[in-house]
């Protein structure tokens, strides 16, 4: 624990009245999103004026039960808070935290308040919170299922899933860029299902990624601006197995997702490239074509088992309509913005 600034983060009060809540409500219960939504409904009432708390966010400690974790922002920064027991030990997982005070509920033990700075840029506590205390937050291979990969304003991106997921029963989520602001945003917004983050790179750029995170469940490979033909596929060949071989050396996993940009093939260089590719043991799942894909393009994909993935352009919704048909919903289309991805869902809801 550091020591205690002369200017605290949080307010000790406000962080003392969401720890009272969340222990009344929540000790000795499931921790469901129905309870989170409970908790965050009675805050309300709270009239919170230097903290923001992200209730979807809450996750018991996995080892110390009475001891929790929830996503807040404060004076001026994100942290996340712990909340245990003063009988407690100091969390395990975070070792730094600020001491932000001590109290107790009427009648009740005392318990103690501890922050942890936790911004989308503290990638050391991102992948502690996803990988030691709440695992349903981390990104998966997508593999067939359809997709809206948003590629800015993550936690807007977040919020407009569970929105679509809520109204329309659909799972459309996958995120583009920055890691850890993609899993940060999934955090504080509560989204426990399905979801991949992206990352889109150019030939010869991999290293640059791969040294950046492994952790990304899909690596979308863009060869568009090469010759096509076995030059193309090679440069995609090699960035794959740089991938896979730096994952396997940092025992980081072999599961993940390839998908190889090929701007606007026909049919024929489709289905030369996803041949040749299998054949050498780099099979895409994904094929990113362009605007003017046929219906031949969409067979080939199809036989291969492979989804198409396309880039919005502002075509009007008969298009993206004809293309869930021919795909029979296997696709994926990389949107800008959430504002993007509201237009494009309409057309993949057929």
């Amino acid at each position: 624990m550091t020591p205690i600034p002369l200017h605290l983060p949080l307010r000790p009060s406000e962080a003392a009245e969401i720890a009272a809540l969340i222990f009344e409500h929540a000790e000795r219960k499931p921790l469901t999103d129905e309870l989170r939504n409970r908790l965050a409904a009675r805050a309300v009432a709270l009239r919170l004026e230097g903290i923001v708390p992200y209730f979807g966010s809450l996750a018991r400690d996995p080892v110390h039960p009475s001891s929790y974790y929830l996503a807040v922002d404060g004076i001026e920064t994100p942290h996340l808070l712990h909340l245990a027991f003063a009988s407690a030990p100091t969390s395990s997982i975070f070792h730094k935290a600020l001491l932000i005070g001590r109290t107790c509920r009427l009648n009740g033990p005392e318990f103690v308040i501890n922050a942890i700075p936790f911004g989308p840029t503290d990638r050391e506590s991102i992948d502690r919170f996803v990988a030691l205390v709440d695992t349903a937050f981390l990104p998966r291979p997508q593999g067939s299922r359809a997709s809206l990969t948003i590629r800015s304003d993550y936690q807007r991106a977040f919020e407009f899933f569970g929105a679509l997921h809520k109204r329309r029963g659909r799972n459309l989520a996958a995120v583009a860029g920055d890691y850890h602001a993609c899993v940060w945003a999934a955090i504080r917004t509560g989204w426990r299902q399905e979801y991949s983050v992206v990352a889109e790179i150019a030939v010869d750029h991999t290293n640059l990624v791969v040294r950046d995170t492994l952790a990304y469940t899909r690596f979308a490979i863009d060869v568009s601006t090469m010759p096509r033909g076995e030059a193309a596929l090679k440069a995609a060949e090699y960035e794959h197995e740089e991938i896979r071989q730096a994952r396997a050396l940092l025992k980081a996993g072999s599961d993940f997702d390839f998908e190889i940009q090929m701007g606007n093939p026909n049919d024929e260089e489709v289905g030369f490239a996803l041949a040749w590719l299998k054949e050498r043991g780099h099979a895409p799942q994904f094929i990113g074509v362009g605007a003017a894909v046929s219906d031949a393009v969409a067979e080939v994909a199809r036989q291969h088992k492979v989804s198409l993935s396309f880039r919005y352009a502002g075509e009007p919704l008969p298009v993206i309509e004809s293309r869930v048909r021919a795909t029979a919903g296997r696709l994926n289309y990389y949107v800008a913005d959430p504002s993007e991805a509201e237009i494009v869902a309409e057309g993949l809801m057929i």
